[in-house]
């Protein structure tokens, strides 16, 4: 008998258990698989760099503490009690990547760093920006957004404050939230406003709306959040960046271990362009990546 006159056995059907669908979104799916991937590559960049050697970091430290300030909406929010936003879906991929188990840790937003120095948490990912008062404290990852301040106005004013200029005239009435970078951008770029300091970002808009301030000053993703949103037609944002900034994480200065795997992490990330599905699921805007 040939080959070709031999009977063909008859395939067997394997009838395997069907999974149950996953409740992330397709970009995290997407983004926990290229890490997975990943991770032994990642392992290797961190360990050349003078890292213990790997069993350190599942042993002495399994769960990953991440410190946040869940009040910075799409960056990072609460959702009926779920910690939610892009730093959320990101420091749950950095689990994958890492295989360690997260676990968010609530703080007010001037708080974090205190806690990061305390050793109460390991990286704090929470919409922080870099600036040099922060870097002398703690250290940052490589940036993963590029962000800026940005001026929030009343609808109905665009005629007298739709131009950014105005915004430096002397007299102008400008809002911002204690502890952020509109703080420091008001302290140093608007020397001839009378500025006034908000707890947090509900307080700035109900003194916006009250025509208590002429302008209220937050990041890129908040105001783009607000001018976007149709509930929030009374508010207009102003476009023109009043700063540039760069989004990253904060580890403790001596913790090289554990910078170096974020920015292997991210490295890839951006190679592969993994970053920017998760950032446009929650801001539907152009952002520019570095």
């Amino acid at each position: 008998m040939t080959s070709l006159d031999r009977p063909i056995p008859e395939r067997r059907r394997l009838d395997r258990p069907r999974r149950r669908p996953s409740r992330r979104p397709p970009e995290s799916r997407l983004l926990a698989r290229g890490v997975s991937a990943c991770l032994g590559s990642i392992l290797a960049l961190a360990i050349a760099g003078g890292c213990a050697g790997p069993g350190a970091l599942f042993d002495n430290r399994p769960v990953l503490r991440v410190g946040i300030s869940p009040n910075y909406p799409p960056v990072i929010f609460e959702i009926e009690g779920e910690i939610v936003g892009i730093e959320a879906d990101l420091a749950r991929m950095v689990g994958d990547a890492l295989d360690r188990k997260i676990e968010f840790a609530r703080f007010p937003f001037p708080e974090l760093l205190d806690a990061l120095e305390r050793g109460d948490v390991d990286v704090v990912m929470s919409g922080l920006s870099i600036t040099p008062e922060r870097s002398d404290r703690v250290a940052f990852s490589i940036p993963y957004m590029e962000v800026g301040q940005l001026a929030l106005i009343r609808s109905r004013d665009i005629a007298r404050f739709g131009r950014i200029q105005g915004i430096r005239r002397s007299g102008a009435r400008v809002g911002y939230q204690r502890g952020t970078s509109g703080e420091r951008y008001v302290a140093t770029s608007l020397p001839r406003s009378s500025s006034f300091g908000f707890g947090n970002v509900e307080e700035g808009l109900r003194s916006l709306r009250a025509d208590r301030i002429d302008y209220f000053i937050h990041d890129a993703p908040t105001v783009w959040r607000l001018a976007g949103d149709i509930e929030q037609r009374d508010l207009h944002g102003l476009y023109r960046p009043l700063t540039e900034e760069e989004l990253a994480w904060a580890v403790r200065q001596e913790d090289r271990q554990l910078r170096g795997l974020l920015d292997a992490t991210l490295s890839h990330w951006k190679r592969e362009g993994m970053i920017g599905p998760i950032v446009q699921r929650w801001i539907p805007v152009r952002v520019t990546l570095r």
